[in-house]
């Protein structure tokens, strides 16, 4: 016999029976890991459960109204499926919400306690398919705030046994670092590395490249690329991004140079942020350091990898990137062809009329240790690229009307202003996406339902992303101005112009660097053509030091 909920309402007028209204049900289902199939409440089970649950007490259920997030942690509020039944809940489309288990719901008592509330002044009730308790009761309640605080003890104690299984396997020396580096291979059934023999020539014949000829990293990748060696993912036969074959990128070779783990010896929980800068601020106190020796690894003797670290530091130091020549665009030209930098450098020459020198920029995408696609851009003096970027920010600091003018041409050029609005909305929702991706990352990263290479890609992926939608973002708003907020602007651009008359009429030439490395955002060279962006500070005091202007600027074309 099944049973019947009803929501019973007034009588009507003229003494008809009581009018009844069916509950309308909702069910949520979450699963953050593979590891919940195997405790026996997988998607399929929780969906299945909640339906037979509801049926049985007569409840509707609409499609629209089962709510599925799947690698989602339960420690958290930030994820999109549970976001829609709250807005949901808020139009009241539903009468009761259903979930498999209450840790299904949420691992935080704070959240748990303060959702189930949200629903319940909605008037909304909460529903576990495996736990009945009653929340319209004072004993109810007790047993529902206990069942909380279990679901976040389980979690707590979940992570904490799980970093002391990883800890304890560092320790026996198996392998926790994703791929393995080149020279090796993992032993599935142990869990450890071995040395793979036919990489392991390819290893030596670079740290000999190293000590024994002196190269360069650059000329090692020259080398290397011309031989036409397979890299670790060709020989495992994944797709680079570059979708070349047989190209080993600098800073592959850099870190094969570097890695200890070649003597037989590397360590675990050495740096406090594996995937950053490995410097002296990131270090762990040693203490803390999982130090693992296995001489069955050694490829490189220890002497000669010392004197490879020797080698190396040497030729930094006689890297003519060292060298303290100057130049007013540095780090300000991109490529239109190809998106790379250009690099700076300087041509020494000689002739009957004397010696000099001639300062010019070229693609970063020209050299092999970049891409394996050369680019086509030719390199450009800076006798040349100089007066045009120069001659335009004196126009825009003498004439500030003339950014107003472009501004306008540019909104009846391309006629989008009606649509600002609505790009500038999706930047904001994007955003908000992917700040909540890179909680998500973080916190299956910390369950280690995730890897490190993996969180440390999709993290960087997301932090790339966020970057160019606020740099598109500040341009866009850029165009909203209003008329009060454009006369502003100009007459910051006139008091700026006051205060940099007298260095204008005798620049010299680091002035004119300072300058335009102030105020030039980027410069994009396609072919003949440059597109440069300006960085006018907007602030009440035009001088303040270039890091405080940054944070209250517009960028002008």
């Amino acid at each position: 016999m099944t049973k019947t909920s009803t929501i019973t309402y007034p009588p009507v007028i003229g003494g008809q029976s009581p009018l009844t209204k069916t509950k309308r049900a909702a069910t949520y289902i979450r699963c953050s890991s593979d590891e919940a199939k195997k405790e026996g409440y997988s998607p399929e089970t929780q969906e299945e459960k909640s339906k037979e649950l509801i049926k049985n007490f007569g409840w509707q259920l609409n499609k629209n109204h089962i709510y599925l997030d799947i690698g989602f942690s339960g420690s958290t509020d930030k994820r999109p499926e549970l976001q829609r039944l709250l807005r949901d809940a808020e139009n009241k489309e539903f009468d009761v919400v259903v979930v498999y288990r209450m840790d299904r719901f949420f691992r935080n008592l704070r959240l748990l306690l303060n959702t189930v509330g949200e629903l319940k002044e909605l008037g909304i009730e909460f529903k576990s398919v495996t736990e009945p308790f009653d929340t319209s009761t004072p004993t109810g309640r007790a047993m529902f705030a206990n069942a909380g605080v279990f679901a976040e003890w389980m979690r707590e104690v979940g992570l904490e046994a799980r970093n002391e299984g990883m800890i304890k396997a560092m320790k026996e020396g198996k392998w926790l670092g994703g791929t393995p580096p080149y020279g090796y291979k993992l032993n599935n059934d142990k869990h450890k590395l071995e040395i793979d023999e036919e990489e392991t020539p390819i290893i030596k014949m670079l740290f000999g490249w190293l000590v024994d000829e002196k190269l360069s990293e650059y000329k090692i990748q020259q080398k290397i690329n011309a031989m036409k060696i397979p890299t670790k993912y060709d020989r495992l036969g994944r797709e680079k991004k570059t979708k070349s074959k047989c190209w080993w990128n600098r800073r592959v070779i850099g870190r094969i140079l570097r890695s200890e783990i070649y003597t037989g010896t590397f360590y675990y929980r050495r740096y406090k942020y594996p995937g950053r800068v490995k410097g002296e601020n990131n270090l762990r106190p040693k203490e803390e350091w999982i130090r693992v020796e296995d001489k069955n690894l050694k490829i490189i003797p220890r002497e000669f990898f010392e004197k490879a670290q020797q080698q190396l530091k040497k030729n930094k130091e006689l890297s003519p990137r060292n060298t303290k020549q100057i130049y007013t665009l540095q780090h300000k030209i991109i490529c239109g062809l190809d998106g790379y930098y250009y690099q700076c450098a300087t041509r020494h020459y000689s002739n009957k009329f004397g010696h000099g020198e001639t300062k010019y920029y070229f693609c970063s995408g020209i050299r092999p240790c970049f891409t394996p696609k050369r680019c086509s851009a030719p390199s450009v003096s800076e006798s040349r690229i100089l007066p045009p970027v120069w001659k335009k920010l004196k126009e825009i600091l003498t004439d500030p009307e003339v950014i107003m003018r472009e501004l306008r041409d540019y909104l009846k050029r391309k006629n989008k202003k009606n649509q600002i609005h609505k790009q500038l909305n999706d930047i904001k929702n994007t955003l908000s996406s992917l700040n909540a991706k890179r909680e998500r990352y973080a916190e299956l990263y910390a369950e280690g339902s995730i890897n490190k290479e993996f969180y440390d890609k999709k993290t960087q992926e997301c932090k790339k992303e966020v970057e160019r939608l606020k740099k598109e973002e500040e341009k866009l708003s850029q165009l909203l101005l209003t008329e009060e907020e454009k006369q502003k602007r100009i007459k910051s651009v006139e008091n700026l112009y006051h205060e940099l008359k007298e260095s204008l009429k005798s620049v010299t030439y680091e002035v004119k660097r300072e300058i335009l490395q102030r105020l030039v955002e980027k410069i994009v060279k396609t072919d003949n053509r440059l597109d440069i962006e300006f960085n006018i500070p907007f602030t009440e005091s035009s001088l303040k030091p270039a890091s405080e202007c940054l944070t209250d600027s517009r960028r002008i074309y």
